[in-house]
């Protein structure tokens, strides 16, 4: 490629962790430095105590300590609001829209909030983001595929981005594509040989989103599986942040 690609990141995170793995890191001034590094101009974030506590408190956390970093484009975790730990679903609606969030995510696995996404009890939420197009970025690891399936089956309209898909995927997921088109799935953790290559062959550029999963994993080897691939030049900024671009662009507010 002439030009550098134009990298727009749907999986980063910081925030202090109960438990800090070997080589990662979790101050903002170090994901804004490692993504100068690596070229990522642009990423969507959470905060790690929104998954690790509270959705309300990491979410507030977030707004504060995002100000002064035009780059970090907040990502705020949802969850149900029958147990009265969040908002109702309207509520929900107003308070994403004034604080301008257009995507979120959830951790739903029984290793954090431990929360069923069957439809009776997040039926309402995902009607709600489903109604103003607002994506929802989610970890295998968290819903697995059944409940992955039932998301995508009942909210059709639902873009949902899905993250954390490892290696030995592939003959549940091209299914699983080929069914819903509804689904993207997230770029670093597609860890398949020739990943990139073949998922654009059979399902073409415009169902893969660039992201890092910084600070977990290495923001270069994302770049890189980007950067190296046998696809076109537009194929690669496809990926890279045209496509979710379109994604956000997207959200009815």
């Amino acid at each position: 490629m002439e030009e550098a690609l134009n990298f727009l990141d749907c999986n980063c995170s910081f925030g202090r962790r109960s438990i800090v793995e070997p080589g990662s890191f979790y101050k903002i001034e170090d994901l804004v430095h490692k993504m100068e590094y690596y070229g990522i101009k642009r990423a969507l974030v959470y905060h790690a105590m929104a998954q690790e506590y509270s959705p309300l408190v990491g979410n507030s956390m977030l707004m504060e300590e995002i100000k002064g970093y035009g780059q970090l484009i907040p990502v705020w975790a949802v969850m149900h609001h029958h147990t009265e730990e969040f908002y109702e679903p309207d509520v929900l609606k107003d308070r994403l829209r004034e604080n301008g969030i257009r995507a979120v995510t959830m951790f739903p696995g029984r290793n954090d909030q431990g929360f069923s996404t069957d439809e009776w009890n997040c039926g309402e939420l995902f009607d709600m983001l489903e109604e103003n197009s607002v994506p929802l970025i989610i970890g295998l690891d968290q819903v697995g595929i059944e409940s992955l399936l039932g998301i995508l089956k009942n909210h059709p309209g639902l873009k949902v981005i899905l993250k954390r898909t490892g290696y030995s995927l592939n003959r549940n997921l091209y299914g699983i594509l080929k069914k819903f088109k509804n689904l993207y799935i997230e770029s670093s953790g597609y860890k398949v040989h020739h990943n990139i290559e073949e998922f654009v062959r059979m399902f073409g550029a415009h169902r893969l989103v660039f992201g890092s999963g910084m600070p977990f994993h290495s923001g270069g080897s994302a770049v890189c599986n980007i950067n190296y691939a046998r696809i076109s030049d537009e194929e690669k900024n496809m990926i890279a942040w045209k496509n979710l671009e379109g994604i956000l662009g997207g959200v009815k507010w």
